[in-house]
């Protein structure tokens, strides 16, 4: 009798033993696929990581090539704006030198009319006159 109860508690303590065992298998597949899962998740952002640093140097280069080509823009710009007002005073010189010109000519004109003017009126009556 008491060699029962031993083998009914040897069997009922196996039972509990072997429950606890699959437990533990099972927890510990799960634990694995857990693992798993976060090195998955881990080498992705690891990824993510590098190809962002990459784009981060990538666009940091542009920034600076784009800068640097603002930068010649503008000056090129300075220097166009430079030669225009240049231009510009070499055209206004241009412009008073005509228009001084053209006065000058006015008055040449004027002056030549008169002369000729005088030359072409008929002679008066009475005036000396020589024809040849």
């Amino acid at each position: 009798e008491e060699i029962d109860k031993m083998v009914v508690e040897l069997g009922k303590q196996q039972k509990d033993e072997v429950g606890h065992r699959d437990w533990c298998v099972k927890e510990l597949n799960e634990n694995n696929r857990s693992t798993t899962e976060a090195y998955d998740v881990k080498d992705g952002l690891v990824a993510k990581i590098d190809d962002l640093e990459k784009t981060i140097d990538t666009l940091g280069k542009e920034i600076n090539a784009t800068t640097a080509a603002v930068a010649e823009m503008q000056e090129q710009m300075k220097r166009a704006s430079e030669n225009r007002e240049g231009e510009n005073a070499d055209f206004q010189e241009t412009v008073t030198d005509q228009r001084l010109t053209q006065m000058i000519l006015q008055k040449a004109h004027d002056r030549m009319a008169q002369v000729y003017a005088m030359l072409q009126e008929e002679p008066k009556a009475g005036a000396p006159h020589i024809q040849t």
